[in-house]
């Protein structure tokens, strides 16, 4: 199980992104992780970590489990369920799942974010299979 960073200036996995959350997300099969901790520039409410950011997480670990299927994809829709609030310090751990691979170019994943035993978000996604991204875009 390796460790795939699909682009280097991605806000959440890419190590070049001057002001990105830089998680080192694995991959396994049909499946994605990392453990990433809370820091200060992240938070929403003093000492607690925006939502919006435990929804990036999880947006990005979805895709990267679709990676070990050879797969490309985009997000269609991303359900968050926030259970309760991580705090700056907080180790979290992070994991997405293929649960559905459509018909058509829909597949379906589930994910969750963790604090030991504390379930911190759930998440359900709907991610659309691309061709490819356009790098050639500007």
């Amino acid at each position: 199980m390796t460790e795939k960073v699909q682009f280097k200036h991605c806000f959440v996995c890419g190590p070049t992104n001057p002001i990105g959350l830089h998680a080192k997300i694995e991959e396994g099969k049909e499946k994605a992780w990392c453990k990433w901790t809370v820091k200060e520039d992240f938070v929403g409410y003093t000492n607690v970590l925006h939502g919006g950011i435990l929804a990036s997480i999880m947006d990005d670990l979805m895709a990267h489990a679709t990676y070990s299927l050879g797969i490309e994809v985009v997000t269609a829709h991303l359900e968050m369920d926030y259970k309760s609030p991580a705090y700056v310090g907080d180790e979290l751990d992070c994991e997405a799942h293929v649960t559905e691979v459509g018909k058509g170019r829909s597949m379906r994943l589930e994910g969750t974010i963790c604090c030991g035993d504390r379930l911190v978000a759930q998440a359900k996604s709907v991610m659309v299979i691309v061709d490819h991204f356009g790098e050639d875009r500007k």
